[in-house]
């Protein structure tokens, strides 16, 4: 069976919130690994959208994560500005046939988030 998620990106310079969708492998174990194969193409955290995209060939755009009905998971990336720009995630679970979205955790550092829900080496 498929544990779906959207994904929602905001924060990236030069782009709107994105919001994608992925039918498989939403839990958090499964969105660390995307998260962290996202993060091996890139050391930059403004790139880490356009990373993101070009590994996960089977996202598919949203207008709004509302869009993904099925979804069990949804996940927030956001791009912190500052003197040292950073990633952050927060994941909500919704349980199958209900309606509410409940924080799963965060928000969190993405790194701490892959280091919990993929602890040893990532890849």
């Amino acid at each position: 069976m498929a544990t779906c998620a959207t994904y929602t990106f905001s924060g990236f310079s030069g782009v709107p919130e994105r919001h994608l969708y992925i039918h498989h492998d939403g839990y958090p174990t499964g969105a660390a690994w995307r998260f962290a194969v996202a993060q091996r193409e890139t050391a930059d955290v403004s790139s880490f959208l356009a990373a993101f995209l070009s590994t996960q060939h089977q996202a598919e755009p949203l207008a709004s994560p509302e869009q993904a009905a099925d979804a069990e998971y949804r996940y927030r990336v956001q791009l912190l500005p500052g003197a040292d720009p950073h990633l952050q995630v927060q994941c909500w679970r919704r349980m199958p046939g209900g309606g509410t979205w409940i924080p799963r955790c965060g928000p969190m550092p993405l790194a701490a988030f892959i280091q919990r829900f993929l602890p040893g080496d990532q890849l």
